[in-house]
Protein backbone atom coordinates (compact mmCIF):
# COMPACT_ATOMS: atom_id res chain seq x y z
CA UNK A 1 0.00 0.00 0.00
CA UNK A 2 2.56 2.53 0.81
CA UNK A 3 4.81 1.74 -2.75
CA UNK A 4 1.26 2.43 -4.47
CA UNK A 5 0.60 5.88 -1.93
CA UNK A 6 4.29 6.93 -2.99
CA UNK A 7 4.01 6.16 -6.80
CA UNK A 8 0.40 7.91 -6.56
CA UNK A 9 1.45 10.93 -5.21
CA UNK A 10 4.21 11.49 -7.92
CA UNK A 11 1.78 10.94 -10.51
CA UNK A 12 -0.31 13.30 -9.24
CA UNK A 13 2.71 15.88 -9.17
CA UNK A 14 3.09 15.50 -12.12
CA UNK A 15 -0.42 16.04 -13.28
CA UNK A 16 -0.85 19.10 -11.17
CA UNK A 17 2.68 20.40 -12.58
CA UNK A 18 1.04 20.00 -15.91
CA UNK A 19 -2.46 21.31 -14.80
CA UNK A 20 -0.54 24.32 -13.77
CA UNK A 21 -0.54 25.61 -17.77
CA UNK A 22 -3.92 24.63 -18.31
CA UNK A 23 -5.91 27.28 -17.02
CA UNK A 24 -5.75 27.60 -13.69
CA UNK A 25 -8.78 26.38 -10.95
CA UNK A 26 -11.46 25.78 -13.56
CA UNK A 27 -8.94 23.50 -15.08
CA UNK A 28 -8.41 21.58 -12.36
CA UNK A 29 -12.16 21.11 -11.65
CA UNK A 30 -12.71 19.95 -14.87
CA UNK A 31 -9.81 17.60 -14.72
CA UNK A 32 -10.91 16.09 -10.99
CA UNK A 33 -15.21 16.13 -12.33
CA UNK A 34 -13.52 14.56 -15.10
CA UNK A 35 -11.27 11.96 -13.49
CA UNK A 36 -13.89 11.13 -10.85
CA UNK A 37 -16.03 9.66 -13.64
CA UNK A 38 -13.50 7.17 -14.55
CA UNK A 39 -13.31 5.63 -10.94
CA UNK A 40 -14.09 2.69 -10.23
CA UNK A 41 -17.54 1.33 -9.19
CA UNK A 42 -16.40 -2.30 -8.43
CA UNK A 43 -15.86 -1.40 -4.64
CA UNK A 44 -19.93 -0.40 -4.70
CA UNK A 45 -21.12 -3.22 -6.92
CA UNK A 46 -21.80 -5.43 -3.77
CA UNK A 47 -23.86 -3.03 -1.78
CA UNK A 48 -25.93 -2.05 -5.01
CA UNK A 49 -26.44 -5.75 -6.60
CA UNK A 50 -29.93 -5.19 -5.56
CA UNK A 51 -30.61 -2.49 -8.05
CA UNK A 52 -31.16 -3.32 -11.36
CA UNK A 53 -30.27 -0.24 -13.25
CA UNK A 54 -30.22 0.81 -16.50
CA UNK A 55 -30.15 4.47 -18.39
CA UNK A 56 -33.07 5.22 -19.98
CA UNK A 57 -32.20 8.76 -22.76
CA UNK A 58 -35.39 8.55 -25.03
CA UNK A 59 -35.79 9.75 -28.85
CA UNK A 60 -36.97 12.66 -29.68
CA UNK A 61 -41.05 11.81 -30.21
CA UNK A 62 -43.27 12.61 -32.97
CA UNK A 63 -46.46 14.97 -31.11
CA UNK A 64 -49.77 13.49 -32.25
CA UNK A 65 -52.68 16.01 -32.49
CA UNK A 66 -54.56 14.76 -29.84
CA UNK A 67 -52.73 17.70 -27.84
CA UNK A 68 -53.37 20.31 -30.78
CA UNK A 69 -56.07 22.10 -28.74
CA UNK A 70 -53.70 22.24 -25.18
CA UNK A 71 -51.06 23.03 -27.29
CA UNK A 72 -52.61 26.14 -29.48
CA UNK A 73 -54.18 27.16 -25.69
CA UNK A 74 -50.25 27.46 -24.13
CA UNK A 75 -49.15 29.14 -27.76
CA UNK A 76 -51.46 31.89 -27.11
CA UNK A 77 -50.72 32.45 -23.91
CA UNK A 78 -46.80 32.31 -24.60
CA UNK A 79 -47.57 35.19 -27.11
CA UNK A 80 -49.26 37.33 -24.76
CA UNK A 81 -46.25 36.38 -21.87
CA UNK A 82 -43.23 37.55 -24.67
CA UNK A 83 -45.02 40.61 -25.56
CA UNK A 84 -45.49 41.73 -21.80
CA UNK A 85 -42.30 40.19 -20.78
CA UNK A 86 -40.39 42.93 -23.39
CA UNK A 87 -42.46 46.24 -21.64
CA UNK A 88 -41.93 44.59 -18.08
CA UNK A 89 -39.73 46.24 -15.14
CA UNK A 90 -35.78 45.22 -15.49
CA UNK A 91 -36.42 43.17 -12.23
CA UNK A 92 -38.19 40.86 -14.19
CA UNK A 93 -35.88 40.15 -16.58
CA UNK A 94 -34.06 36.89 -16.93
CA UNK A 95 -30.24 37.38 -15.96
CA UNK A 96 -27.31 37.24 -18.59
CA UNK A 97 -26.76 33.25 -17.43
CA UNK A 98 -30.59 32.53 -17.93
CA UNK A 99 -30.43 34.63 -21.44
CA UNK A 100 -27.97 32.17 -22.59
CA UNK A 101 -30.03 29.37 -21.66
CA UNK A 102 -32.79 30.76 -23.20
CA UNK A 103 -31.06 31.25 -26.43
CA UNK A 104 -29.78 28.08 -26.51
CA UNK A 105 -31.77 25.45 -25.17
CA UNK A 106 -35.26 27.68 -26.07
CA UNK A 107 -34.43 28.29 -29.39
CA UNK A 108 -36.98 26.45 -31.11
CA UNK A 109 -39.71 28.12 -29.00
CA UNK A 110 -38.62 31.60 -29.56
CA UNK A 111 -38.10 31.02 -33.24
CA UNK A 112 -41.89 29.31 -33.87
CA UNK A 113 -42.67 32.38 -31.78
CA UNK A 114 -41.37 34.48 -34.80
CA UNK A 115 -42.78 32.47 -37.35
CA UNK A 116 -46.26 31.59 -35.63
CA UNK A 117 -45.00 28.08 -36.40
CA UNK A 118 -47.38 26.00 -33.92
CA UNK A 119 -45.75 22.67 -34.82
CA UNK A 120 -42.47 23.49 -34.45
CA UNK A 121 -43.49 24.62 -30.89
CA UNK A 122 -45.48 21.57 -30.43
CA UNK A 123 -42.66 19.59 -31.29
CA UNK A 124 -40.38 21.32 -28.22
CA UNK A 125 -43.22 20.92 -25.89
CA UNK A 126 -43.61 17.24 -26.27
CA UNK A 127 -40.08 17.06 -26.32
CA UNK A 128 -38.85 19.50 -23.43
CA UNK A 129 -37.51 16.44 -20.87
CA UNK A 130 -35.45 14.94 -23.13
CA UNK A 131 -33.57 18.31 -25.04
CA UNK A 132 -30.29 18.03 -25.90
CA UNK A 133 -29.49 21.58 -24.73
CA UNK A 134 -29.49 22.25 -21.04
CA UNK A 135 -33.19 23.39 -20.30
CA UNK A 136 -32.14 24.45 -16.70
CA UNK A 137 -35.46 22.70 -15.42
CA UNK A 138 -34.62 19.23 -15.96
CA UNK A 139 -31.15 16.86 -16.37
CA UNK A 140 -32.11 15.91 -19.91
CA UNK A 141 -28.33 17.37 -20.88
CA UNK A 142 -26.56 14.67 -18.44
CA UNK A 143 -28.85 12.10 -19.22
CA UNK A 144 -27.83 12.70 -23.32
CA UNK A 145 -24.01 13.46 -22.32
CA UNK A 146 -24.09 10.16 -20.57
CA UNK A 147 -25.79 7.80 -22.83
CA UNK A 148 -22.81 8.06 -25.17
CA UNK A 149 -20.28 7.70 -22.59
CA UNK A 150 -19.58 4.64 -21.00
CA UNK A 151 -17.53 5.99 -18.46
CA UNK A 152 -20.09 8.64 -17.78
CA UNK A 153 -22.88 6.35 -18.84
CA UNK A 154 -21.17 3.76 -15.71
CA UNK A 155 -20.25 7.37 -12.60
CA UNK A 156 -24.37 8.45 -13.48
CA UNK A 157 -25.61 4.69 -12.31
CA UNK A 158 -23.26 3.93 -9.72
CA UNK A 159 -21.94 6.75 -8.10
CA UNK A 160 -24.99 9.28 -8.62
CA UNK A 161 -28.32 7.46 -8.48
CA UNK A 162 -27.39 4.11 -6.74
CA UNK A 163 -26.18 5.74 -3.83
CA UNK A 164 -29.84 8.09 -3.83
CA UNK A 165 -31.66 5.44 -4.26
CA UNK A 166 -29.74 3.33 -1.53
CA UNK A 167 -30.18 6.09 0.85
CA UNK A 168 -34.02 6.63 -0.17
CA UNK A 169 -34.76 2.90 0.47
CA UNK A 170 -33.02 3.10 3.30
CA UNK A 171 -34.10 6.05 5.21
CA UNK A 172 -36.64 7.49 3.35
CA UNK A 173 -39.01 5.55 1.49
CA UNK A 174 -40.76 4.09 5.01
CA UNK A 175 -41.62 0.79 3.66
CA UNK A 176 -42.83 2.27 0.19
CA UNK A 177 -41.46 1.07 -3.16
CA UNK A 178 -40.07 3.09 -6.15
CA UNK A 179 -42.81 3.80 -7.13
CA UNK A 180 -42.93 6.86 -4.91
CA UNK A 181 -40.21 8.52 -6.85
CA UNK A 182 -42.01 8.07 -10.35
CA UNK A 183 -44.06 11.23 -12.03
CA UNK A 184 -45.69 11.04 -15.46
CA UNK A 185 -44.19 10.95 -18.09
CA UNK A 186 -45.43 14.39 -20.08
CA UNK A 187 -42.16 15.65 -22.31
CA UNK A 188 -40.40 12.74 -23.24
CA UNK A 189 -39.28 12.59 -19.74
CA UNK A 190 -35.85 10.10 -19.46
CA UNK A 191 -34.17 9.02 -16.31
CA UNK A 192 -32.93 5.89 -14.96
CA UNK A 193 -34.48 2.34 -14.46
CA UNK A 194 -34.75 1.34 -11.28
CA UNK A 195 -35.82 -2.06 -10.27
CA UNK A 196 -38.43 -1.36 -13.02
CA UNK A 197 -39.28 2.07 -12.33
CA UNK A 198 -38.62 5.26 -13.96
CA UNK A 199 -36.49 7.81 -12.09
CA UNK A 200 -35.69 10.96 -12.82
CA UNK A 201 -32.37 12.78 -11.13
CA UNK A 202 -34.59 15.30 -9.72
CA UNK A 203 -36.98 12.97 -8.20
CA UNK A 204 -35.09 11.53 -4.75
CA UNK A 205 -35.20 14.97 -3.10
CA UNK A 206 -38.46 16.57 -4.78
CA UNK A 207 -40.29 13.92 -3.29
CA UNK A 208 -38.52 14.06 0.47
CA UNK A 209 -38.74 17.59 0.08
CA UNK A 210 -42.56 17.87 -0.82
CA UNK A 211 -43.30 15.78 2.19
CA UNK A 212 -41.36 18.08 3.81
CA UNK A 213 -43.27 20.94 2.76
CA UNK A 214 -46.81 18.90 3.07
CA UNK A 215 -46.00 19.11 6.61
CA UNK A 216 -46.23 23.25 7.13
CA UNK A 217 -49.43 23.17 5.52
CA UNK A 218 -52.09 23.56 8.03
CA UNK A 219 -55.40 24.49 5.67
CA UNK A 220 -57.80 21.87 3.95
CA UNK A 221 -57.33 24.27 0.71
CA UNK A 222 -53.84 25.96 0.74
CA UNK A 223 -52.60 28.49 -1.24
CA UNK A 224 -49.06 27.24 -2.50
CA UNK A 225 -47.06 29.68 -4.62
CA UNK A 226 -43.72 29.55 -6.73
CA UNK A 227 -41.38 30.79 -8.21
CA UNK A 228 -39.10 28.95 -10.59
CA UNK A 229 -40.54 26.26 -10.21
CA UNK A 230 -39.33 24.82 -13.43
CA UNK A 231 -41.84 21.94 -15.13
CA UNK A 232 -43.86 21.81 -11.61
CA UNK A 233 -42.02 18.50 -10.15
CA UNK A 234 -41.67 19.54 -6.57
CA UNK A 235 -44.95 20.29 -6.23
CA UNK A 236 -45.91 17.36 -8.13
CA UNK A 237 -44.67 15.96 -5.42
CA UNK A 238 -46.20 17.98 -2.91
CA UNK A 239 -50.30 17.32 -4.09
CA UNK A 240 -50.24 14.02 -3.72
CA UNK A 241 -50.21 15.34 0.31
CA UNK A 242 -53.05 17.27 -0.59
CA UNK A 243 -56.52 16.64 -0.93
CA UNK A 244 -57.66 20.26 -2.73
CA UNK A 245 -54.89 23.35 -3.25
CA UNK A 246 -54.54 26.29 -5.52
CA UNK A 247 -51.32 26.34 -7.38
CA UNK A 248 -49.49 29.92 -8.24
CA UNK A 249 -46.48 29.33 -10.77
CA UNK A 250 -44.38 32.54 -11.76
CA UNK A 251 -41.35 32.18 -13.82
CA UNK A 252 -40.93 33.32 -17.49
CA UNK A 253 -42.67 32.93 -20.38
CA UNK A 254 -40.31 30.31 -22.03
CA UNK A 255 -40.23 27.55 -18.73
CA UNK A 256 -43.94 28.67 -18.24
CA UNK A 257 -44.56 26.91 -21.29
CA UNK A 258 -43.15 23.80 -19.78
CA UNK A 259 -44.85 24.05 -16.72
CA UNK A 260 -48.16 24.46 -18.88
CA UNK A 261 -47.69 21.76 -20.96
CA UNK A 262 -46.95 18.88 -18.09
CA UNK A 263 -49.12 20.27 -15.23
CA UNK A 264 -52.24 20.11 -17.40
CA UNK A 265 -51.35 16.70 -18.74
CA UNK A 266 -50.53 15.82 -15.91
CA UNK A 267 -53.72 17.06 -13.78
CA UNK A 268 -56.60 16.59 -16.95
CA UNK A 269 -59.74 17.15 -14.13
CA UNK A 270 -58.22 20.69 -12.86
CA UNK A 271 -59.47 23.76 -13.52
CA UNK A 272 -56.32 26.03 -15.12
CA UNK A 273 -56.08 29.68 -16.27
CA UNK A 274 -53.10 30.43 -18.05
CA UNK A 275 -51.82 34.42 -19.19
CA UNK A 276 -54.28 36.13 -21.21
CA UNK A 277 -57.10 34.25 -20.69
CA UNK A 278 -58.62 36.40 -18.46
CA UNK A 279 -57.87 39.11 -15.90
CA UNK A 280 -57.08 37.18 -12.49
CA UNK A 281 -57.57 38.70 -8.72
CA UNK A 282 -57.92 37.56 -5.38
CA UNK A 283 -61.32 35.57 -6.45
CA UNK A 284 -59.49 33.63 -8.84
CA UNK A 285 -57.72 31.85 -6.42
CA UNK A 286 -61.00 30.32 -5.51
CA UNK A 287 -62.33 29.30 -9.33
CA UNK A 288 -58.80 28.37 -10.18
CA UNK A 289 -56.71 25.07 -8.82
CA UNK A 290 -53.75 26.50 -11.23
CA UNK A 291 -52.40 30.05 -12.28
CA UNK A 292 -49.91 29.93 -14.00
CA UNK A 293 -48.28 33.35 -14.82
CA UNK A 294 -45.08 35.29 -16.06
CA UNK A 295 -43.15 36.11 -12.97
CA UNK A 296 -44.00 39.89 -13.65
CA UNK A 297 -47.24 39.69 -12.52
CA UNK A 298 -46.38 38.49 -8.92
CA UNK A 299 -46.77 42.44 -7.68
CA UNK A 300 -50.50 41.34 -8.22
CA UNK A 301 -50.68 39.03 -5.30
CA UNK A 302 -53.22 39.65 -2.44
CA UNK A 303 -51.13 40.78 0.59
CA UNK A 304 -50.83 38.03 3.22
CA UNK A 305 -52.96 35.57 1.06
CA UNK A 306 -50.55 32.54 -0.08
CA UNK A 307 -50.19 30.10 2.31
CA UNK A 308 -47.01 28.98 1.35
CA UNK A 309 -44.65 30.21 -1.24
CA UNK A 310 -41.66 27.76 -2.06
CA UNK A 311 -38.29 29.07 -4.49
CA UNK A 312 -35.48 26.46 -5.60
CA UNK A 313 -32.29 27.74 -7.20
CA UNK A 314 -33.41 30.63 -8.75
CA UNK A 315 -33.39 33.45 -6.43
CA UNK A 316 -29.61 32.56 -6.45
CA UNK A 317 -29.60 32.81 -9.78
CA UNK A 318 -30.74 36.44 -10.71
CA UNK A 319 -29.04 39.55 -10.01
CA UNK A 320 -29.23 41.56 -6.26
CA UNK A 321 -31.79 43.97 -7.34
CA UNK A 322 -34.43 41.19 -8.86
CA UNK A 323 -33.92 38.86 -5.75
CA UNK A 324 -34.77 42.01 -3.47
CA UNK A 325 -37.71 42.65 -5.69
CA UNK A 326 -38.65 39.33 -5.70
CA UNK A 327 -38.67 38.51 -1.61
CA UNK A 328 -40.15 41.78 -0.95
CA UNK A 329 -42.96 40.46 -2.84
CA UNK A 330 -43.03 36.88 -1.65
CA UNK A 331 -43.07 38.21 2.13
CA UNK A 332 -45.48 40.64 1.36
CA UNK A 333 -48.11 38.15 -0.10
CA UNK A 334 -47.32 34.72 2.12
CA UNK A 335 -47.12 33.46 5.56
CA UNK A 336 -45.05 30.70 5.18
CA UNK A 337 -41.61 30.99 2.87
CA UNK A 338 -39.74 27.99 2.40
CA UNK A 339 -36.75 28.43 -0.10
CA UNK A 340 -33.04 26.58 -1.16
CA UNK A 341 -30.54 28.18 -2.54
CA UNK A 342 -26.46 29.37 -1.92
CA UNK A 343 -25.23 30.03 1.17
CA UNK A 344 -22.16 31.34 0.50
CA UNK A 345 -21.49 31.00 -3.20
CA UNK A 346 -22.56 33.66 -6.02
CA UNK A 347 -23.35 33.52 -9.21
CA UNK A 348 -21.74 36.30 -11.54
CA UNK A 349 -23.43 38.19 -14.06
CA UNK A 350 -22.66 40.62 -17.10
CA UNK A 351 -20.99 43.93 -16.00
CA UNK A 352 -19.85 42.66 -13.04
CA UNK A 353 -23.23 41.92 -11.14
CA UNK A 354 -23.69 39.21 -8.73
CA UNK A 355 -26.32 37.52 -6.92
CA UNK A 356 -26.93 37.52 -3.28
CA UNK A 357 -26.90 34.83 -0.89
CA UNK A 358 -29.07 33.55 1.41
CA UNK A 359 -28.20 36.07 4.32
CA UNK A 360 -28.56 38.92 2.54
CA UNK A 361 -32.13 37.92 1.47
CA UNK A 362 -34.01 40.63 3.26
CA UNK A 363 -36.52 38.83 5.01
CA UNK A 364 -38.65 41.15 7.64
CA UNK A 365 -37.67 39.28 11.00
CA UNK A 366 -40.84 41.74 12.26
CA UNK A 367 -43.12 39.62 10.16
CA UNK A 368 -41.58 36.26 9.85
CA UNK A 369 -39.70 33.89 12.50
CA UNK A 370 -37.17 31.44 11.42
CA UNK A 371 -37.67 28.19 13.15
CA UNK A 372 -35.78 25.76 10.84
CA UNK A 373 -32.55 25.94 8.61
CA UNK A 374 -30.95 23.42 7.01
CA UNK A 375 -27.99 22.22 4.62
CA UNK A 376 -29.41 20.45 1.52
CA UNK A 377 -28.01 16.56 2.10
CA UNK A 378 -28.25 16.15 -1.63
CA UNK A 379 -24.39 16.54 -2.33
CA UNK A 380 -23.46 14.90 1.43
CA UNK A 381 -25.71 11.59 -0.19
CA UNK A 382 -24.58 11.50 -4.10
CA UNK A 383 -20.91 10.56 -5.30
CA UNK A 384 -19.83 9.69 -2.12
CA UNK A 385 -17.63 13.50 -3.06
CA UNK A 386 -18.51 17.13 -1.95
CA UNK A 387 -18.32 19.85 -3.93
CA UNK A 388 -17.63 23.08 -2.54
CA UNK A 389 -19.57 24.96 -5.21
CA UNK A 390 -22.85 23.09 -3.66
CA UNK A 391 -23.61 24.96 -0.68
CA UNK A 392 -27.30 24.69 -0.84
CA UNK A 393 -28.74 25.45 2.43
CA UNK A 394 -32.92 25.84 2.81
CA UNK A 395 -34.59 28.05 4.89
CA UNK A 396 -38.17 27.70 6.58
CA UNK A 397 -39.81 31.08 7.42
CA UNK A 398 -43.29 31.42 9.12
CA UNK A 399 -45.19 34.90 10.10
CA UNK A 400 -45.42 35.85 13.63
CA UNK A 401 -48.57 34.83 14.89
CA UNK A 402 -49.01 38.20 15.30
CA UNK A 403 -49.22 38.94 11.81
CA UNK A 404 -50.82 35.45 10.30
CA UNK A 405 -53.88 33.79 10.17
CA UNK A 406 -52.68 31.03 12.09
CA UNK A 407 -54.70 29.96 14.69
Amino acid sequence: MGFKRRIANHLADLLAFGMRFGGGDKTYRFFLDALWERYPVSSSAAQNQSLDMKLYCPDYVTPGADDRALVERIFNAFKKASRMQEQADSNYQPSSTWRNVLRMAYAELTESLAEDDLDRFHYFLANFAAWNEGTGIEESRLIRQSADDRSKRRHLQQKVFAPLIQWWLKLESNGRDLSALTIPRHGNMGGMWVNGHLVSPGSVFSEINARLLASFVQTDRPIIGELGGGFGRLFYFLSRHLKEFCYLGFDLPETLCCASYYLIKAFPEKRFLLYGEQDWDSNSLQQFDFLLLPSFEISKLPDNRVDLFINENSLGEVEASACRNYVKEICRSANAFWHRNHESCRFEFEGNATSLVNREYPIPMDKFEAPVRYCDAGPLVRADRLNRDSDMVWYYYRARLSDSRRS
